[in-house]
């Protein structure tokens, strides 16, 4: 039975199952079992894409911030790691979701930042390590004259609101709702620099800030192996760059040139899927349909947030949409 079960899975999936290693014990969530953080590991398509393994955590956001409960939307489109907290910035939301990356549910250790009433719009958050650090989190394409901009929030390391300055990137109203899907902070030659995704292309744009704007030095193209349907997020840890899609359920690593402004080599990662009862592994539905912030923990690790799934998606897609996610991430 077990024999062709295994012939099954690989008529259907084409890929072939080998064991990992056990999660790395400074970032696997605390109340994990030994038997759940060493979960299969991933396994190689034959078009050279890497699926990965089952999530060590995962969890629905409202049930991590106490006080709220199922009916409390929380539509997560961006996500940072900085010393042991996820910091979760979402579109329907001003306040920034803190929650510590142990994920505990219902807890005083995970808390709301900030303060504003309705959407918010905000679709990507990053951190700058800097001298005076900041956060930075950027409204995908808000209507400025008769162009629309992403405009770029700048927040103390507290969270506390300081200022906005417009991008120097332009959108019409018809693509407006494919503006900067994420952003990624630089430092380079002495100088801070915004990496800002854009959805509808793929292509990155280079910002430097000045005392008006930030100005657009440059345009990055990616490679053709990160060629997705949609861009959904970016992330950048040393000389790693990780992009999101939300609809092809893929994540893709590359590397990001120390003396100009390219990216070059790259692996794809592909989410799990599972079975129609939002279970991993046991069949092959996408399940993570709805990836919208992606951010390294380690070299070997990455968190993952998801959006609100829409009302025509498929029911088993809405078991992982607006919940947190930590991943294992094979070099």
């Amino acid at each position: 039975m077990k024999n062709i079960k295994v012939l099954i899975c690989t008529a259907l999936v084409a890929v072939s199952f080998f064991a990992c290693k056990k999660a790395n014990d400074r970032v696997v969530p605390e109340r994990l079992s030994s038997a759940q953080a060493a979960s299969p590991a991933v396994a190689a398509s034959a078009a050279g894409v890497t699926v990965l393994a089952a999530p060590i955590a995962e969890a629905k956001i409202y049930k991590l911030i106490k006080g709220y409960n199922k009916d409390d939307k929380f539509e997560a489109s961006g996500v940072y790691y900085l010393n042991g907290y996820f910091y979760v910035a979402s579109d329907n939301r001003f306040e920034i979701a803190k929650i510590r990356q142990t994920l505990p549910e219902n807890s005083n250790e995970n808390s709301l930042l900030g303060s504003g009433s309705g959407d918010s719009g905000f679709e990507g958050i990053t951190y700058a390590a800097k001298s005076t650090p900041a956060f930075f989190v950027v409204e995908e394409a808000v209507e400025h004259g008769s162009r629309y901009q992403p405009r770029i929030r700048e927040y103390n390391s507290n969270m506390v609101y300081q200022s906005s300055l417009w991008a120097d990137y332009y959108f019409t109203e018809a693509n407006s709702n494919k503006g900067f899907e994420g952003i990624a902070w630089v430092a380079r030659g002495g100088d801070d620099y915004l990496l800002g995704l854009v959805e509808g292309t793929g292509k990155i744009a280079v910002l430097k800030k000045n005392n008006n704007q930030w100005q657009k030095v440059t345009e990055i193209t990616l490679p053709s192996p990160a060629s997705f349907t949609d861009y959904s997020e970016l992330t950048v840890y040393g000389n790693r760059v990780a992009i999101t899609s939300q609809q092809d359920s893929k994540l893709w690593v590359g590397t990001l040139n120390s003396t100009d402004w390219t990216i070059t080599g790259g692996k794809t990662y592909e989410f799990p899927k599972g079975n129609s009862s939002g279970v991993v592994g046991s069949g092959n539905n996408v399940l993570y349909a709805n990836i919208e912030g992606v951010s390294f923990i380690s070299d070997t690790q990455i968190v993952v947030v998801s959006d609100k799934a829409k009302s025509d998606q498929p029911a088993y897609q809405k078991f992982k949409d607006q919940s947190v996610h930590v991943f294992n991430l094979p070099l």
